[in-house]
């Protein structure tokens, strides 16, 4: 029972502690109502501060999620247009490839139809080939006599005095032909005109007595009696040859129907009397023969000649290839179409000499005489002298023809496919390409220029090229001149050519002041050892103060530099790609310099214009170092007076002083002194002595 009693102690106990908070948070203390109203206030402002931060956190949310869908899409947008530019990419390497493919196939092909065709010229088809010709003749014309007996009449021609000349003329040709060739053999027939002109010249004697005065002879002394003929012909020829590559012959025959189109004659004959009643000859006086024709030329029809020609194709040189792209198509077994590959030109040399005898003219005395007169009446062309002058016709000279070839069902030539070589030049030492270089390539059988000065760029040159060993050089600029030789042994073949070029080292100068380090702009001289005259000269700039020359390698060089308002500098260059800094010690205060190159004329005050540069350099000293005063000293040698040197020293130490004063320096910097021929620095007794002694000095105050 007391057990029971304790548990229900302890079970009361438990319960009421547990109980408490629940009764405290069930049953609040009351609160004052103003306290309400507050917490209420703070509540609604402390909602609507969390609905703010609500709707702002919204709005930012809201703002975020456009944000990233902007960015979203402007990555899809990047990645469709990266995806588009790799499409683009791929499809130029696709089409690259495919069009290199292309032209690969395509070298390919024409390597194997020129290899074909080279096979079809090893072993060719014969077959004829027609052309048509229009030739053209120029050369030697003569007509050439043969005069047989004696002159019988009133007179006798005396031969053994008698002089016969040919002297011939200028004869030209055109001729319209049709040419078979078959394989060697050639064939020629068509129509031929020819015009000759041909010059005879004679002189002679003839005799005759007076009837009226028994015993008085007339001697006629015809002296360069001239025969101008002239002849057209029209015929035939017709001829047979061969031809072997480029050269050929041609031999036959021309027949010609002669027609006389021009006959002069002239001369003159002088009338020696011989009378018995006197006892020396006298002179009637020289006569004319022009104009006395009455028996002109005839000629015998036809006129037959051999005929000969040698000559050389000139297609290699002149005939013109069709323009691919406009060669029309043509299937195998058609015709091809005449184009500028069917035209071919050839010169030869010619001779054609008559074989048959064409004087036709009737037989007539060379001269006739009236009864009754003395003077010639008539003369007749020296054809007619007898029945058995003959008369033969030559034509030699050069000729040069256009042949119109029958285009025909043979293949047409195959060009070899072209060789390439593909051009880069490259640094020596890094094997990278140079960004500027130029290049020229000789052909060494000929020496001749095959590609002329071309600029290369990192990407290379791609250039045809014929079969043959070649050399190119190149240039660039910094660099030492580079030679290659290459060949090209087959066709369709691209040969790759890389030049390598050595650097070349640069000397670079630049100029200071010693004291302030200001940059100078200087003349830098650089002498090669043991020489007296500068191999280089250098101006530095106003800026950097510095210049850059490449020197030619193997000489030991030294630099010099002699500045206005300086010491001299003279420095030995270790390495022409040095840089080198070189510093100038100004002149102190009480130092004196001269002023080389200042000139004046002859015993005058006057500057000469060569002094300019001299003058300049003193005014740039001047205006670079504006604390800087100077007195100007003149010196003259000692020719002269005393007095009028001392005059002339002033005068021209004050001209120099007026210049630069004209040139913007300040007078209270410059004093001017003449102290005459009274400080010589060298002898007086030569000239180059007194040239020394005649000078300008400086003097820092």
């Amino acid at each position: 029972m007391t057990h029971l009693f304790h548990k229900i102690l302890i079970a009361g106990i438990v319960l009421a502690l547990n109980a408490a908070p629940i009764v405290v948070y069930a049953n609040p203390e009351p609160a004052p109502a103003a306290q309400t109203d507050k917490q209420k206030a703070a509540e609604k402002k402390k909602k609507e501060a969390e609905k703010a931060k609500a709707a702002k956190a919204k709005e930012k949310e809201k703002a975020a999620k456009a944000k990233a869908k902007e960015k979203a899409k402007a990555q899809a947008q990047r990645e469709k247009e990266a995806a588009e530019r790799a499409k683009v990419a791929q499809q130029r390497e696709e089409e690259k490839a495919k069009k290199e493919a292309e032209t690969k196939a395509k070298e390919e092909k024409a390597i194997r139809d020129y290899e074909k065709y080279q096979e079809s010229l090893e072993n060719p088809r014969l077959e004829p080939i027609s052309y048509f010709n229009l030739g053209f003749r120029a050369g030697y014309a003569a007509m050439m006599d043969k005069i047989n007996g004696q002159y019988v009449g009133a007179g006798t021609l005396n031969q053994s005095n008698a002089l016969q000349q040919l002297k011939g003329g200028p004869g030209a040709g055109l001729d319209f032909t049709y040419n078979l060739e078959y394989g060697h053999f050639l064939f020629e027939v068509g129509l031929d005109v020819r015009f000759l002109n041909s010059t005879s010249c004679y002189g002679f004697t003839a005799t005759r007595n007076d009837l009226n005065y028994p015993g008085t002879k007339y001697n006629y002394w015809f002296d360069n009696l001239k025969e101008t003929r002239n002849m057209l012909e029209v015929g035939v020829p017709l001829m047979f040859g061969a031809q072997f590559s480029r050269y050929y012959f041609l031999v036959g025959a021309k027949v010609h129907y002669g027609i006389p189109i021009g006959y002069t004659q002239k001369g003159q004959y002088d009338i020696v009397v011989e009378d018995p009643a006197l006892l020396e000859p006298y002179g009637m006086g020289i006569k004319d023969l022009g104009g006395m024709v009455k028996n002109p030329m005839q000629f015998k029809q036809p006129d037959v000649s051999v005929v000969a020609e040698v000559g050389i194709d000139l297609d290699e040189w002149l005939q013109r290839q069709p323009d691919p792209k406009q060669k029309a198509k043509v299937k195998p077994g058609q015709r091809l179409p005449f184009g500028p590959q069917h035209v071919h030109y050839r010169v030869g040399l010619f001779a054609e000499y008559g074989v048959l005898n064409t004087n036709a003219t009737p037989k007539a005395n060379p001269v006739e005489f009236a009864a009754d007169k003395v003077d010639v009446q008539h003369t007749n062309t020296m054809l007619a002298m007898n029945g058995d002058t003959k008369l033969n016709n030559l034509f030699v000279g050069a000729k040069f023809a256009i042949q119109f070839e029958v285009p025909g069902k043979q293949e047409r030539p195959v060009p070899p496919p072209p060789a390439y070589a593909i051009y880069s030049v490259v640094d020596e030492e890094t094997n990278q390409p140079l960004q500027l270089a130029l290049v020229e390539t000789h052909d060494n059988a000929n020496g001749k220029i095959v590609l002329r000065q071309k600029q290369i760029t990192p990407k290379g040159l791609r250039q045809k090229h014929g079969l043959g060993s070649y050399t190119v050089n190149a240039t660039a600029e910094n660099y030492y001149p580079a030679r290659q030789e290459f060949t090209v042994e087959k066709v369709g073949t691209t040969e790759y050519i890389t030049i390598p070029m050595r650097h070349r080292p640069v000397l670079r100068v630049r100029v200071t002041n010693k004291e302030t380090g200001m940059v100078i702009p200087a003349t830098v001289h650089i002498y090669e050892a043991g020489a007296k005259t500068a191999a280089y000269s250098l101006n530095t700039d106003s800026v950097n103060g510095s210049a850059k020359q490449m020197l030619a390698e193997g000489p030991l060089y030294k630099l010099h530099i002699e500045q206005m308002g300086y010491d001299p500098l003279d420095q030995a260059i270790i390495y022409i790609g040095d840089s080198i800094n070189l510093e100038l010690t100004p002149i102190k205060k009480g130092e004196v310099f001269i002023v080389k190159n200042l000139f004046f004329a002859t015993n005058k005050t006057r500057i000469l214009s060569t002094s300019e540069e001299a003058l300049n350099d003193l005014y740039m000293y001047l205006a670079r170092n504006p604390q800087v005063r100077i007195k100007i000293i003149g010196h003259t040698d000692s020719v002269g007076k005393d007095d009028a040197n001392q005059k002339l020293s002033d005068g021209r130490a004050n001209a120099v002083k007026k210049d630069l004063i004209e040139r913007g320096i300040e007078p209270e910097r410059l004093e001017a002194e003449g102290r005459g021929e009274t400080q010589p620095i060298d002898t007086n007794d030569t000239e180059e002595g007194r040239q020394n002694n005649r000078r300008v000095e400086i003097e820092i105050l």
